[in-house]
């Protein structure tokens, strides 16, 4: 179809309250691609020519973004300006945040980016501003959603990110096999979710969702891998970082899904790295050691934790910012002696395990969590043991109390009579779904660890529902919970924030005083015994699959976000 450029330039340059166009004029764009629509043009043209005159803006360079963040400034076409003022405070100057005068502040029309509530967008009506009453009643109709709100992204990363959704839902129609299809629809679903999402807890179920069914990987964090999410083999053909743009490094919406996973502490797959997976693993051994080599020097204790520095360094790390967070974490553990306490000995138990642990120290690890034991003289010169369970992590409110093996969890925390089909019934759903099964390829091997992992967790929340029918099933869901929390052990909590180095300790019973009923929710890969009818805390039971030995459950006490 044909069409005018100048009869389109000179009816731009009629509408514009100015009289002079300005492609970095956010309403005067929204007015040209009205008059385009109205001319016939189509919509793929017409947004093809927005996206491109609204990228000639030169972006803010990294320290420059960070600070209009950490001011809580917005884009609003003409400049950035406090979403809850009138106008722009500060403009973008070749990359640089400069501050605008009070002045030019309060000019009007202001620029600001028109939202569809405030804009008519009926071509036959010419477009322009909506009248103020109608302006206002739209306006009093609209609820702000509820939640904790989030920072949008720009139209231009949105419109993008939905092409590749649009992109993996075809892939997803091609695909034959029901599980792997299901899997793609979460992604795809998700996905999309993330990129409209209003709110911080809309972001956190997007991808709390995909983690759950290990659709997403990523690297080690750090400052070059920031931005990188990669899709894991459960989605299987889906290229592996189809959603990360053309150059596979990451986008805006890749490094936000890696900054929700770091600060709520989630815990996702490593990408099939082994120098990740050690690192992981290595994290929480070189804490417990850390603290017992600083709390008792002795030769055994000096080098047990010199051997965990050494592989930490091996791995490419740094490990002075670990070790000064043990040694913070030490102080902490002193200072919670009572007055005139000596310490004489401290030893490591959270790796021995097994029937040896219970002979050596009388410690049951089904249902006492410790992992170092504190020998201090008290100021009476009595021998006295602080037992203490060590958690390292990004996010204190998300942390795992247990790891438990599943061939007897269900008479473990369910009971006799509820549990013991369920155990009786583990080696067939493992056998059912042989995911260690020679030869298999990785994707087939993910497929079944699901499948499993699903069946297994379904058959455990199925029981806990069953209990909490009942006065008496609620009473054994309590003495789960305490079992889970280490409750009537006499075991201190010890929790390190390997993201801020803060250190905190928990009393014995700080978790355990739960007040029933709990209500039992089941969610595809996790159970969730909820408080919060009471309280804004409650444990979710994860199934974790491993390759070289029997599956366990995670046992995770969370305590949701004001």
């Amino acid at each position: 179809m044909s069409f005018n450029l100048d009869s389109l330039f000179i009816e731009w340059r009629r509408i514009v309250p100015t009289g002079v166009p300005n492609p970095k004029n956010a309403y005067h764009l929204t007015l040209l691609k009205e008059i385009c629509l109205s001319k016939g043009i189509s919509t793929e043209i017409v947004d093809s020519v927005m996206l491109v005159l609204e990228a000639e803006e030169k972006p803010l360079d990294d320290r420059e973004k960070e600070k209009a963040d950490k001011m809580g400034l917005k884009w609003k076409g003409k400049g950035y300006g406090k979403e809850s003022e009138k106008g722009i405070s500060h403009k973008n100057v070749d990359g640089k945040l400069v501050a605008v005068d009070g002045d030019e502040e309060k000019k009007e029309p202001s620029g600001d980016k028109i939202t569809p509530n405030e804009f008519e967008s009926d071509p036959d009506k010419g477009g322009g501003y909506l009248s103020k009453d109608k302006k206002d009643d739209i306006e009093s109709k609209d609820e702000k959603p509820k939640g904790t709100s989030t920072k949008s992204f720009q139209p231009g990363t949105v419109k993008k990110n939905l092409e590749y959704v649009d992109k993996a839902n075809e892939i997803a129609e091609k695909q034959e096999n029901p599980d792997i299809k299901k899997a793609m629809g979460v992604l795809n679903d998700n996905w999309k979710k993330f990129v409209n999402a209003k709110t911080e807890e809309e972001k956190i179920e997007a991808v709390e969702s995909m983690v759950d069914y290990g659709l997403i990987e990523r690297n080690q964090f750090s400052k070059k891998t920031a931005g990188k999410i990669y899709i894991s083999s459960n989605a299987a053909g889906i290229p592996y970082k189809h959603f990360m743009g053309v150059s596979g490094t990451g986008n805006a919406v890749t490094e936000d899904m890696n900054r929700i996973i770091r600060e709520n502490g989630l815990e996702v797959n490593m990408r099939n790295n082994s120098a990740d997976r050690a690192l992981a693993d290595l994290s929480g051994k070189h804490n417990e050691a850390g603290v017992v080599a600083l709390l008792d020097s002795s030769e055994e204790n000096q080098k047990q934790y010199e051997e965990l520095r050494k592989k930490y360094q091996e791995l490419g790390n740094d490990d002075s910012e670990a070790h000064e967070q043990n040694k913070t974490a030490v102080e902490l553990i002193k200072k919670s002696l009572p007055e005139g306490s000596k310490v004489t000995k401290s030893i490591q138990v959270g790796g021995i395990g097994g029937s040896k642990l219970m002979d050596l120290y009388g410690i049951d690890e089904k249902v006492d969590p410790t992992d170092m034991l504190v020998v201090y003289d008290d100021k009476d010169g009595n021998e006295q043991t602080m037992k203490i369970s060590a958690k390292i992590y990004s996010n204190p409110n998300d942390i795992t109390m247990k790891n438990s093996g599943t061939k007897s969890a269900g008479r473990t925390y369910l009971g006799e009579a509820i549990g013991a089909p369920i155990d009786a019934k583990l080696q067939e759903m493992r056998d059912r779904n042989n995911y260690q099964e020679d030869g298999l390829e990785k994707n087939e091997q993910d497929i079944r660890k699901r499948a499993f992992r699903e069946e297994y967790v379904q058959e455990f929340g199925a029981g806990m529902k069953k209990l909490a029918e009942t006065e008496q099933g609620q009473e054994q869901l309590v003495q789960m919970w305490k079992d889970v929390h280490g409750c009537g052990h006499d075991v201190h909590t010890l929790i390190v924030n390997k993201k801020t180095g803060e250190s905190q300790i928990k009393k014995p019973e700080h978790y355990c005083d739960p007040k029933p009923p709990f209500d039992i929710k089941y969610d595809g890969g996790k159970v969730v015994i909820n408080l919060e009818t009471q309280t804004d805390e409650y444990v979710q039971i994860d199934c974790k699959t491993e390759m070289n030995s029997s599956p366990k459950l995670l046992f995770k006490h969370k305590v949701k976000k004001g």
